[in-house]
């Protein structure tokens, strides 16, 4: 078992030249609060490495309050992808401070920022940028359209149910009117339950994706997330079905077939057969 370093060693380790030094001090700065470490973890959520990166953003989201003003300086300088994961870290802190600056990244030139920050501002229940967010139902890029449409249905309010059902009829594509329903159901328990349900968090698949290689047991817990809230696309179960069976883990593996199984069957019958025939494979 590899010994974890101090705050101090940390924070020297997280500029070194060798990868796994710097993936070390990120280890050894988990469940850390100490200030000192704020900035120099700023600084690694744009380092090369996307483990380094998610799990600095991670470490700062958990932190939390006494983050969130260093965090918005350096969010509101950045542009582009070096943005990416200080959007992350700002998302998890699940500060109200955020919400202007989430606002201005739906324009930004980076469709993770502009996905990021459009999912921050449902979970933070920003009614009052709602218009601004229904704006990003026309983004170029569809997985920032996706999480429009979930954002609204996190914000649950009469106007953001209407412009999800305005956006579905206007809609073609089959995938995205699913999209749309589950979002007004989300909607739907959120005015039901007086605002107390809670919003349906989970990483951006391209972000998951990219920490695979890097970092597998990080990207397990984002689909895991995904998958425990019911997703009806096929890509969460998929990504975990052939994680747990790269380690060998074959009880958690048949668990997300006969999951996926049963929930596409319902919601996305065309997506089933990978999952019916790796589950037969392995009986």
């Amino acid at each position: 078992m590899v010994e974890k370093l101090s705050i101090d060693e940390a924070i020297e380790a997280l500029k070194d030249e060798d990868v796994a030094n710097r993936k070390l001090a990120i280890k050894s700065l988990e469940h850390k609060s100490d200030d000192k470490i704020i900035e120099p973890l700023i600084e690694a959520t744009k380092d090369e490495n996307a483990q380094v990166r998610f799990g600095a953003a991670e470490i700062l989201g958990d932190i939390g309050d006494s983050a969130v003003d260093k965090l918005l300086d350096e969010f509101n300088k950045e542009s582009g992808s070096n943005k990416r994961f200080l959007a992350v870290a700002l998302q998890k802190t699940g500060s109200e401070k955020a919400v202007d600056a989430f606002a201005d990244a739906l324009n930004d030139e980076d469709f993770g920022v502009r996905k990021v920050a459009v999912r921050a501002l449902g979970e933070l229940r920003a009614e009052d940028k709602i218009d601004a967010i229904a704006e990003c139902i026309n983004d170029e890029d569809g997985g920032v359209r996706t999480a429009a449409i979930f954002a609204l249905g996190d914000i649950g309010t009469d106007k953001s149910i209407q412009i999800i059902k305005d956006a579905r009829r206007k809609e073609k594509d089959k995938d995205f009117k699913k999209y749309c329903n589950k979002a007004i159901k989300q909607a739907e328990k959120v005015q039901k339950s007086g605002g107390k349900v809670k919003s349906s968090k989970g990483q951006p698949m391209s972000t998951i994706k990219e920490m695979e290689k890097q970092d597998p047991e990080a990207a397990i817990k984002a689909y895991e997330v995904h998958v425990k809230s019911g997703s009806t696309k096929d890509t969460p179960y998929k990504r975990l079905a052939i994680l747990y069976r790269k380690i060998n883990d074959y009880d958690n593996e048949t668990r997300v077939l006969k999951l996926a199984i049963e929930v596409l069957s319902k919601e996305n019958p065309s997506k089933v057969g990978w999952f019916e025939k790796r589950l037969e494979k392995m009986t």
